[in-house]
């Protein structure tokens, strides 16, 4: 779980302060859960440039209105941005009750694997692009064999449908390297010290519209996603979908979370993302 900042009773204070009535936070090392309060953990992945206080406060009003579903006095909002630290949080003895994801990857091996129930996920697929400086003499993906590729973070899910899709073309022995977050990428293939990149849509929109080349793309898969506990009961896991498709008639709400719009989740594509994957 991310550490607090320095001065850690300051800091806390001062959130707790920002998040006024429901007690939402940075949740702190041997937390459990009780039936007066859940726990919502939340995967920034790769692409977070806030700190974990602001974080919390960015899903405040979410976590408000999914309040009355889970019949608890308060929500603790728990904003993880390293992925294999989520991972770990996630499969731990003392589960959350929900979890927002957006490394679809580790969350479709939490729904196999962990027993987690899919319940809603983004309604627009998830792809990976390839980026080449415009002037670049690589066009097509078949040309990155025996090239610098940049990708994000090893485990995100933007590093592993990019791999995959490789796999899937035949493309041979490109020199893969990583850093850890979008925005490196598109930095360090802009400088030179990668001949292309790897990086998720919003990224590859911007490069488009700074004159790069997007040489590829990814095949879709589903996008991020709201799990429910191995534990929730079903009347709980019915509810909580319920209330997560009834936002679609409040954009305001969904943008305060950077989705536009959610579908009903399906187990099925969970696997299908890890066999094209093969994690």
């Amino acid at each position: 779980m991310n550490a607090l900042p320095p001065s850690p009773r300051l800091h806390r204070r001062d959130v707790l302060r920002a998040l006024g009535g429901a007690a939402l936070c940075a949740v702190p090392a041997g937390w459990a859960q009780s039936p007066t309060s859940t726990r919502l953990l939340i995967n920034e992945a790769v692409t977070a440039d806030l700190s974990i206080s602001m974080l919390a406060v960015r899903y405040r009003n979410w976590a408000d209105y999914l309040l009355p579903s889970l019949k608890t006095r308060s929500v603790m909002i728990d904003p993880i941005i390293d992925i294999r630290r989520f991972v770990q949080q996630a499969v731990a003895d003392e589960k959350p009750m929900v979890v927002f994801g957006k490394s679809v990857n580790q969350l479709s091996k939490l729904v196999r694997d962990h027993g987690y129930q899919p319940l809603v996920a983004r309604s627009d697929p998830y792809r990976s692009a390839f980026i080449v400086p415009k002037d670049s003499t690589i066009r097509d993906l078949h040309q990155l064999g025996g090239r610098k590729l940049l990708m994000p973070d090893e485990s995100s899910a933007t590093a592993a449908v990019a791999k995959a899709e490789l796999r899937h073309r035949g493309v041979r022995d490109p020199f893969i390297s990583y850093t850890r977050f979008q925005d490196s990428v598109a930095a360090q293939v802009a400088s030179g010290l990668a001949e292309a990149g790897v990086v998720n849509p919003t990224i590859a929109r911007k490069w488009r519209e700074a004159g790069g080349m997007v040489i590829g793309e990814t095949q879709p898969v589903v996008n991020w996603s709201v799990l429910a506990s191995p534990k929730a009961p079903p009347e709980l896991v019915a509810k909580l979908s319920e209330m997560l498709l009834a936002m679609n008639s409040q954009p305001a709400l969904l943008a305060d979370i950077g989705v536009k719009q959610w579908q009903k989740a399906d187990r099925k594509e969970y696997l299908a993302l890890l066999e094209y994957t093969g994690e």
